[in-house]
């Protein structure tokens, strides 16, 4: 049976987050993370992962799951790297990162947009609504 729509874009955000991910370990400056992001990183993780497994199963929380997997990304992200506030942050241009950091940034944000649109737009079907 082919990956639902849902699930592809879910599975695409995974690999995204894992680049990001190695990204930090790799081709990054050497710095001192906020106490705890590695925590949000993780769960961040998990939370995908969840949304993946109820889309491949197909069951009725497939797009409520995507749906807040899709736009939690999108929030840790833009709270974490973009604005620098706060408890968790590791604000992107505090160190000058290359350009590749910044497409591995860039692009987890787009996809995890991209499952919480394919998610939300699956909740307005029909066969969304009376499904039980």
């Amino acid at each position: 049976m082919p990956f639902t729509r849902l699930a592809r874009a879910e599975l695409l955000l995974f690999v995204l987050l894992i680049a990001h991910t190695v990204d930090h370990a790799v081709n990054q400056p050497a710095r001192e993370l906020p106490a705890g992001s590695g925590l949000v990183g993780i769960a961040g993780f998990v939370l995908v992962a969840v949304a993946i497994l109820f889309a491949l199963g197909r069951g009725r929380l497939a797009a409520p799951a995507g749906l807040l997997a899709g736009a939690g990304t999108v929030l840790g992200f833009l709270l974490v790297h973009l604005p620098g506030a706060g408890p968790l942050a590791d604000p992107y241009p505090d160190f000058d990162p290359n350009l590749l950091s910044w497409l591995l940034v860039a692009a987890p944000i787009a996809a995890a947009a991209a499952v919480a649109f394919i998610a939300a737009t699956e909740l307005r079907r029909p066969e969304a609504q009376t499904a039980t």
